[in-house]
């Protein structure tokens, strides 16, 4: 996030320049006053997940719409835990940028969301991605940001020196396949026994990989869509299915026959369900011992990155939809959204902030809103009717496919919990082989559904109990309490950061391992070490007064959670400002005072270390610390008063 001091300055600049624009900018928000605070515009809290959000998209909202303060909250831990646990406290955001709300129960979505089904810039979508997201009530609750698109991608220098078409039908397809194998090609692979050994192996025409489920998906879907989930009779049968008010006996049994066509059809081999992405990646791309596979456009970075350093074994690629049968239309691309959003009722009781939201939302909703919503925005494609796709020749033999809409999404049938797909991927085979029935197949992926449908989360094991939830600022406290216990220095000093601190909060209830994880970083909370490990190990330095004042102005733009003193802290002063007393022992500490301070290396790396913890996970630390006290937080730490 930015530092909130130039946020700040830019804002009263804006404020000078457009004094007379704010007026008129979103009805009954706007005011004639060109010394309008900060704190008049319409904050807007925006929670994205940890590395998905391009920071841009904050200062450019704020430019676009200078009535408004952007507020960013990075989703760090399990954050279906995290949202779940804000939702149960009603402390959700404005808005969300996340990948899973496709993911999360549709009452709960129904419950918390607003409904965009009647906003005009719903229409700036294809109708097969906005179907996506319909709920099962009928609202439409969040739209897709930008996509990752799946299509069959191939060797086009390899094509056109073998004197190869580009297919557009099924069948011409399978007579590809078949054609190339005809051919016997040779190529030379690594040997396995002995990297600087060639092998010389058989040119395959398709090697996909089918070893895990998502993959399996994309194909089933795609080769099934025209006939078993296309059109509103399929999506009514799909929506009951998903609810357990149908069978897939009497619907699924001519989808199952297309599956087994496919590997008649030479389409796919039980071979593909144990290759890994790297094999076939490199088979393609590197060694052009295959001429086509199944990936997204990130196919053109793996196509540089393998022959970085022989940029002469280059070969041009490029992108083909599935071709599902010989009927006109019936090509297909599927998408991998990188994000969804929407806004929260919550948010929407407040009819100016609502208002302003919806501006934002429908610029999201446009080409540039789009491009600028990921972090390192421009690789990835939308789903607008007004695609970005690049005149990049990678894209020639998909733009119809993409013009006309028929680029469709995963399709979940348990409830988007993804375990009817497991079970269908991992007994394909069998099915194949005639291990088991077409209709025995079907009955199972009913038995899976219904079981998904009953399941309940498994109970964690409960290390202690929070008894009233705890802000942020309360719980950085308690974490420094917990550096104090186990290094037994005077004081603890934790930053609400992400990368080398905490971010989240201790919700009422039961401390389990979720409840820990969530306070920090992965790598931090299990042990895992990083880059530098002593980026994440916790420490114990020596600090004086002064370098403890230095390093709260160093981050003023955050809050610093202290331990073992006693903090007078007022977040409506402005930065650097906000720390209205600091004492230990009864005294406000002064300059030249010296204390032992446990922290990350991260946070405190210009101070001189007196030991390393480096065996020291978080989440074993943290469990220490609760037995010590009786596994009970009653409350906020009595050490920090926070001004109201």
């Amino acid at each position: 996030m930015k530092r909130r001091s130039k946020k700040q300055l830019r804002r009263v600049v804006t404020a000078m320049l457009t004094a007379s624009m704010v007026t008129a900018f979103l009805s009954g928000c706007g005011s004639s006053d060109e010394n309008k605070e900060a704190d008049e515009k319409i904050q807007i809290k925006v929670q994205y997940l940890c590395g998905r959000m391009n920071l841009d998209l904050e200062s450019v909202l704020e430019d676009k719409f200078p009535n408004v303060d952007i507020v960013t909250d990075e989703i760090v831990g399990d954050p279906d835990y995290i949202i779940s646990k804000e939702m149960e406290h009603n402390i959700e955001p404005d808005i969300y940028l996340y990948e899973g709300l496709y993911q999360m129960d549709d009452k709960v979505v129904a419950d918390k969301f607003y409904d965009l089904s009647q906003e005009e810039f719903t229409n700036n979508f294809y109708l097969s991605a906005v179907s996506e997201c319909v709920n099962e009530d009928g609202g439409l609750y969040y739209l897709p940001g930008p996509v990752y698109v799946y299509g069959i991608v191939y060797d086009k220098t390899a094509f056109q020196e073998l004197g190869l078409e580009v297919p557009h039908s099924y069948t011409e397809f399978v007579n590809l396949l078949n054609e190339v194998k005809a051919m016997n090609l040779k190529g030379t692979e690594p040997d396995e026994n002995d990297p600087d050994a060639k092998v010389t192996v058989d040119v395959e025409p398709f090697v996909p990989t089918v070893k895990w489920a998502d993959m399996w998906t994309f194909i089933f879907d795609s080769y099934i869509y025209d006939d078993y989930l296309k059109g509103v009779d399929n999506a009514l049968w799909l929506d009951n299915y998903q609810q357990g008010k149908e069978s897939m006996i009497g619907h699924m049994e001519g989808a199952a026959e297309k599956l087994i066509r496919l590997f008649d059809d030479g389409i796919l081999l039980p071979d593909f369900w144990e290759l890994r992405a790297p094999v076939r990646t490199a088979k393609l791309y590197r060694y052009h011992t295959s001429l086509m596979t199944i990936e997204c456009q990130s196919a053109q970075g793996y196509n540089e990155r393998e022959n970085e350093e022989t940029p002469d074994n280059l070969h041009e690629i490029g992108m083909m939809p599935f071709y599902t049968s010989d009927e006109e239309d019936s090509d297909y691309l599927i998408s991998m959204p990188r994000c969804y959003f929407g806004m929260t009722k919550k948010a929407a009781q407040d009819e100016a902030k609502k208002e302003a939201i919806l501006e934002i939302l429908n610029f999201l909703s446009t080409q540039e809103g789009q491009n600028l919503m990921i972090e390192g925005g421009g690789g990835e494609i939308n789903l607008l009717k007004q695609s970005n796709l690049t005149d990049e020749p990678f894209y020639d033999e998909v733009r119809d496919t993409f013009s006309q809409g028929r680029v469709i999404s995963r399709f979940n049938y348990a409830g988007r919990s993804g375990a009817v797909e497991g079970y269908m991927h991992s007994t394909t085979l069998d099915l194949v082989d005639g291990k088991i029935t077409v209709e025995d197949w079907l009955k199972e992926a009913d038995h899976v559904r219904d079981e998904a449908l009953e399941s309940k989360p498994v109970e964690e094991e409960s290390y202690g109990t929070v008894k009233e939830m705890l802000s942020v600022e309360e719980t950085a406290v308690v974490v420094g309490e917990a550096y104090l216990h186990a290094t037994g220095a005077d004081i603890g000093i934790v930053p609400c950061r992400a990368s080398f601190g905490m971010k989240n909060r201790l919700f009422e209830g039961p401390i389990t391992d979720k409840a820990i994880d969530c306070l920090t970083t992965t790598r931090m909370s299990a042990g895992i070490v990083a880059e530098d490990p002593n980026h994440v190990n916790i420490v114990t330095v020596k600090i004086t007064g002064q370098q403890l004042m230095d390093f709260l102005e160093e981050n003023e733009d955050t809050f610093v959670g202290l331990a073992g003193l006693d903090v007078e802290y007022d977040p409506s002063k402005p930065e650097g400002e906000r720390y209205l007393s600091i004492k230990f022992g009864g005294k406000e500490i002064a300059p030249d005072d010296e204390f032992i301070a446990a922290s990350v290396k991260g946070a405190v790396k210009s101070l001189p270390v007196v030991k390393s913890y480096d065996e020291l996970a978080f989440r074993d630390m943290f469990i220490s610390y609760l037995d010590s006290i009786g596994g009970e937080l009653s409350g906020a730490p009595k050490s920090l008063k926070i001004v109201k």
